[in-house]
């Protein structure tokens, strides 16, 4: 049967990394989008134009003839796919990779659940009737390591619920998901995977998102954070996009990774530091934007931030707040144990960069494109 990869959250930042892959990969696949749109001419029209990226900007020339989008969204029942798709979906996919999901930490917690448990729910459904039928392969599930919540510590890949609680509801609603994909993992050839912080693509830092760590970054460019709720010690598991796709489609393949969880993170030995993060930020960026005087950084307890933040003007409150959400994420301790991951990759010839071989890139993607409003280049 020929490879049918069935893809949502396809034009997400790791999504629109992970297509060309998968194509490249299996040179005979068809992949079908599930796209939101005003009618199935729009997501054909989507999905149009997704595939001219692919065959301009990636170099796969029959990208056109490969790819196809389907209007349907993971908030609606059946996904809002129409029952002739859905027929035709169960009979033909062998792939399903399942991306989609809300990544704002401030929804509700029952929007929050609605979106990522419904979404994930509604798509699990879709993966039973294709294995009913005979033709999944594998169901892949993209969550997060930051169902970990408020842990500390070591994280191990088959933890789950340990009890934790959490610091916002996209890890809580997370957490929830992955249960409902561990739940039909005697029914489905499930495979789930956890990366950490994505960030750029480490050869040409380019991103679609410029949120989570690029929030300080910007400000740090501007000359506005001056104070790190953090010390230069505190481990960052920061992975670039480009390495976390290239692990999942290495990873998928394989028939032992069915039932399994795989935390594609920089785990204990590759993990930067938040100094040396602030550092080289720092650096590039009093090379590349000057400003009248060196950014000089200084590290605080998060009682002592809050307490700092408070006696700051207005504006520059409102500005540094942006970084509350980030608190868990600079702020605690942790390090995910990646012994799957690690044994799946060994010999795969799929190297970790360390960051500070493409922090450069990164930085330099940030400014060359005013993050994000000049395009990409």
């Amino acid at each position: 049967m020929r490879t049918h990869f069935f893809v949502t959250g396809g034009t997400g930042m790791m999504g629109s990394d992970l297509l060309p892959r998968l194509l490249r990969a299996y040179p005979e696949s068809l992949l079908t989008l599930l796209l939101r749109g005003k009618s199935p001419a729009d997501a054909g029209e989507r999905a149009r134009r997704v595939a001219l990226t692919l065959g301009g900007e990636c170099g796969i020339p029959d990208a056109v003839s490969r790819v196809r989008g389907v209007l349907g969204d993971v908030t609606q029942e059946r996904l809002g796919v129409s029952p002739e798709e859905i027929e035709r979906l169960t009979g033909t996919v062998t792939h399903i990779i399942h991306g989609a999901a809300t990544i704002r930490f401030d929804h509700p917690l029952d929007e929050a659940r609605a979106i990522n448990c419904g979404g994930t729910r509604r798509v699990l459904e879709l993966g039973l009737d294709c294995a009913r039928r005979g033709s999944l392969e594998r169901f892949i599930y993209i969550g997060t390591s930051s169902v970990s919540g408020r842990r500390s510590g070591t994280i191990y890949e088959h933890e789950l619920e340990m009890g934790q609680e959490f610091f916002n509801t996209y890890e809580h609603s997370k957490c929830e998901s992955e249960r409902l994909v561990r739940e039909a993992a005697d029914r489905l050839p499930t495979v789930v995977f956890r990366p950490s912080i994505v960030i750029g693509d480490s050869r040409t830092g380019r991103t679609s998102s410029f949120n989570v760590i690029y929030i300080p970054l910007k400000l740090l460019e501007r000359g506005l954070m001056r104070l790190v709720p953090g010390t230069p010690d505190t481990t960052l598991d920061l992975v670039p996009v480009d390495w976390v796709n290239d692990a999942m489609v290495y990873i998928m393949g394989r028939s032992d990774a069915v039932g399994r969880v795989f935390h594609l993170t920089a785990g204990p030995a590759r993990s930067a530091r938040l100094g040396e993060l602030v550092r080289s930020a720092a650096e590039y960026f009093d090379r590349a934007v000057p400003l009248s005087r060196p950014r000089t950084v200084e590290f605080l307890s998060a009682e002592s931030y809050t307490r700092r933040l408070a006696g700051l003007p207005t504006r520059h409150q409102a500005l540094l707040a942006q970084v509350n959400a980030l608190f868990p994420y600079i702020t605690v301790d942790r390090l995910f144990d990646s012994t799957n991951a690690d044994a799946m990759l060994e010999g795969s010839g799929i190297r970790f960069p360390l960051f500070s071989e493409y922090a450069p890139n990164i930085y330099a993607y940030c400014v060359n494109t005013r993050w994000g409003k000049a395009g990409r280049v």
